[in-house]
């Protein structure tokens, strides 16, 4: 809906009120998402009693024979291929009770995102055809046209320098969340975090049902080792922009990232909720699987060589670039005004906003000069490699295990960092060496044998210690390193 109010809401001839069914159990975060954007707000029973000059539903949910203005029902997500929860036996979007009523149809116009829907609109109601607009997808255009701002969003997801893995759930039993609840975590886990950066959206649904403090808290795991959960609401389609590879289930967000020519691999396909034929079903038929009891990494680098399949979206978009054209002409001559003098184009999308959070403890794989780090997450196998901790991590076991200690604050000076660093090694004995940081650049690090270390780093200093560790085992080094770490590599000196 969002993609296509902008099309309306800059006209001063045009006022926009909302109003949600309360039916449904997820209208409750509708309504908030609402309340928080300013909109002007009415309850569902007050907007049925008045008159509009036209009305749009993004669902075919509620009492849409009761709105009193010509109506255009768009498609909730893509297409029709998902059997409605409500009706088992009709299609989710299009259930023949909400669309006649009384034998009267009830949408004015009903909008198609491809020509080959048109054959499933007959065989719900044939009358419908007449009404139906082949407009392609507006949500898909705004993706395809943002495409230049890819490392602006790679940016404000933090994964400048990295590959960014997206996961995406729709809601339910057999989606993608529903079947592999640890899966975020897990893939946090397995891959290399200076090559990839992993993020995840879940449908508003997810939110709705459980709730916020309850979803936030089966992933508290994966964010606290680096995982980006982007806000439902805003900030996916940005999201799948950024994407090098999209891991996903039989939502939408499949179709958009295949329109968007992104690899694929499904984690769960939607089993009995797809409609056998219909492009959702061809395209996880086509789209390779990914197994959550293989190696995952190995599984994400073959993806991003393979890369995406072709064409693999031409039977689920159609008129590519048109919607907003297409969409805005149809509204206004339902209103019968003119269309305003500006051209009605797809918009950018804007940045993401989330929170970040860098994992403090990594299990460091090094084979040489080139370091493979891996976060940490309680309660999965651990990774090769010696373990690099933050001082202030939660978990004291960690450690007491750790060879490389790393602090989280920078210190005033050498005597100050010297200072900290001898202690940190006299309350962890199974500590090597500890590593901090007296200005930019400026590394100071404590080795167990009394030697304090002064370098000028362009790393993190927690790729620093580790880089430290690895010439205490294996010799002195001559003259200056060359550390490779995927997007924090660099040198020390």
């Amino acid at each position: 809906m969002w993609d296509v109010l902008p099309l309306l809401l800059a006209d001063p001839r045009v006022a926009v009120t909302f109003a949600v069914d309360h039916g449904s159990a997820f209208s409750h975060r509708i309504r908030a998402h609402l309340t928080e954007r300013d909109a002007r707000l009415l309850d569902w029973d007050t907007a049925l009693t008045r008159r509009f000059d036209l009305a749009l539903a993004a669902s075919d949910n509620g009492e849409l024979h009761r709105i009193r203005a010509p109506l255009v029902l768009l498609p909730h997500g893509v297409g029709y291929h998902r059997r409605s929860p409500s009706e088992p036996a009709a299609i989710s979007g299009l259930r023949r009770s909400a669309l006649v009523h009384r034998d009267r149809l009830i949408p004015d116009t009903l909008v198609v995102a491809h020509q080959d829907q048109l054959a499933v609109i007959a065989s719900v109601e044939p009358r419908l055809l007449p009404r139906t607009l082949v407009a392609g997808d507006p949500c898909l255009d705004r993706i395809r046209v943002s495409a230049p701002r890819r490392r602006q969003y790679l940016a404000a997801l933090a994964a400048e320098g990295r590959e960014l893995v997206l996961l995406c759930s729709t809601w339910g039993e057999h989606s993608l969340f529903g079947r592999h609840r640890d899966l975020p975590a897990q893939l946090t886990a397995a891959l290399c975090a200076d090559r990839y950066r992993c993020a995840l959206v879940l449908h508003p649904n997810v939110w709705a049902r459980h709730g916020a403090l309850q979803v936030w808290s089966w992933l508290r795991r994966a964010t606290d080792a680096g995982l980006v959960v982007v806000p439902p609401e805003q900030g996916w389609q940005a999201a799948i922009v950024a994407a090098s590879l999209v891991i996903s289930d039989h939502g939408s967000l499949t179709s958009y990232a295949a329109g968007a020519g992104k690899p694929l691999l499904l984690a769960a396909d939607g089993g009995p909720e797809v409609i056998a034929g219909s492009p959702m079903d061809d395209l996880r038929q086509r789209t390779p699987r990914l197994h959550v009891d293989q190696p995952l990494e190995l599984q994400v680098e073959r993806a991003l060589a393979r890369g995406a399949e072709r064409d693999i979206a031409s039977s689920i978009f159609g008129a590519p670039g048109q919607a907003a054209a297409l969409l805005r002409t149809r509204m206004y001559a339902l209103l019968e005004l003119p269309e305003p003098p500006w051209q009605a184009l797809a918009q950018p999308l804007p940045a993401p906003v989330v929170t970040v959070t860098e994992p403090d403890a990594l299990r460091v794989h090094a084979n040489g000069v080139r370091l493979c780090r891996y976060p940490v997450v309680p309660g999965l196998p651990d990774a090769p490699g010696h373990l690099a901790v933050s001082e202030h991590a939660a978990d004291p076991e960690l450690l007491e295990r750790a060879p490389v200690i790393w602090s989280a604050d920078r210190h005033r000076g050498m005597a100050e960092a010297t200072s900290w660093g001898q202690e940190t090694l006299r309350r962890w004995p199974g500590a090597r060496i500890a590593v901090t940081e007296v200005e930019p650049g400026a590394i100071v690090a404590c080795l167990r044998d009394g030697r304090v270390l002064a370098r000028h780093a362009t790393v993190p200093r927690s790729v620093a210690g580790s880089a430290l560790y690895r010439w205490l085992l294996s010799g002195e080094p001559a003259g200056k390193l060359t550390i490779q770490a995927g997007a924090s590599s660099g040198l020390l000196r």
